[in-house]
């Protein structure tokens, strides 16, 4: 079976660029998938979303649901995007974000 990895990864970032336009700071893919150890039948597809402006993180989820819904049932992956403002991102030093900044991927 082929990887869905990349197909989805494109697809997400079309829709979500879509849906937010100049807002859409950068996607970064982080953990298993980003670290190389990614399984397609175990691994969650983990995405920092970094957006300009105040993030509500519940909004941005129900915001987004209906893009990480359709790709998740037509990959047969499960999808868990993490929102952030531009400015925590690219301030803040938090475990998870050394983490990302570590091993993450630029998208």
């Amino acid at each position: 079976m082929k990887d869905p990895l990349p197909r989805v990864l494109g697809e997400l970032r079309e829709r979500l660029t879509s849906l937010y336009g100049d807002r859409l700071v950068r996607l970064v893919l982080y953990g298993s998938a980003a670290r190389g150890d990614y399984d397609p039948q175990g691994s969650d597809i983990d995405v920092l979303v970094v957006l300009k402006g105040p993030v509500d993180g519940g909004e941005e989820i129900d915001r987004t649901s209906f893009i990480v819904a359709d790709l998740s049932l037509e990959h047969d992956v499960v999808i868990a995007c993490v929102f952030m403002d531009q400015e925590r991102f690219l301030h803040r030093q938090g475990p998870f974000l050394r983490n990302v900044r570590r091993e993450g991927i630029r998208l």
